[in-house]
């Protein structure tokens, strides 16, 4: 028999704080997606379409700038989970596999594209969402190092490239890549990017031309 769900009171300030900023992800996807900017949104235009008090609002967050660090946490945690579906395929992977692979993620980010696009453009003024923007490329570019490391000790990655860096660049380019060209276009378009990126990473990383 499985133990029960902590009761609400038996929650930490850090639980209740992750259950909010959860809900608060789907409540600002829809103030951004209906024509504001989170920018220009007040903390009482947040808490009205979530449906909670102004003090207990403050009770779990410092500003609204705070409340999107936490919310950031969430959906990159999300990104950088489906990321793996790239670097954990085995080193012989065909070119299917890493098209079925790079699937995962850009489908969690034109899922949750509202929210990482606004990360992106309030990064630029708040030290906060910066520090936690860039947690998500620091997460991602060792993993995808060990895995090309490893493909070259396969001998299935081009041993020529400097696997830290490669990647480095490689994270970079798909981070600004889904956020300029994925986040607002249509599945028929998702589809041909997907194509292109698969066509890109292939060339580069893999030794093999064939499929």
């Amino acid at each position: 028999m499985e133990p029960a769900p902590p009761r609400p009171l038996q929650l930490s300030h850090a639980q209740r704080r992750g259950m909010l900023s959860r809900h608060f992800v789907a409540v600002v996807e829809k103030l951004v997606e209906g024509g504001a900017t989170y920018a220009d949104l007040s903390v009482e235009a947040i808490i009205k379409a979530g449906g909670i008090s102004r003090s207990t609002f403050y009770v779990y967050f410092n500003d609204k700038g705070d409340l999107l660090v936490a919310m950031a946490a969430d959906v990159i945690g999300d990104l950088v989970s489906t990321g793996s579906a790239w670097w954990d395929l085995p080193a012989d992977a065909t070119k299917a596999d890493l098209h079925a692979g790079l699937r995962i993620p850009i489908d969690t980010y034109r899922e949750h594209r509202t929210i990482l696009g606004t990360v992106v453009e309030t990064a630029a003024y708040d030290p906060r969402v910066r520090e936690q923007h860039q947690s998500l490329i620091n997460q991602v570019v060792p993993a995808l190092a060990d895995y090309i490391a490893r493909a070259q000790v396969a001998g299935t990655a081009d041993p020529e490239l400097d696997a830290e860096r490669t990647a480095r660049w490689l994270v970079w380019m798909i981070e600004r890549g889904l956020y300029q060209l994925v986040g607002t276009v249509d599945d028929d378009e998702v589809s041909r990017e997907l194509d292109a990126l698969t066509d890109i990473l292939w060339r580069v990383v893999y030794r093999r031309t064939a499929d």
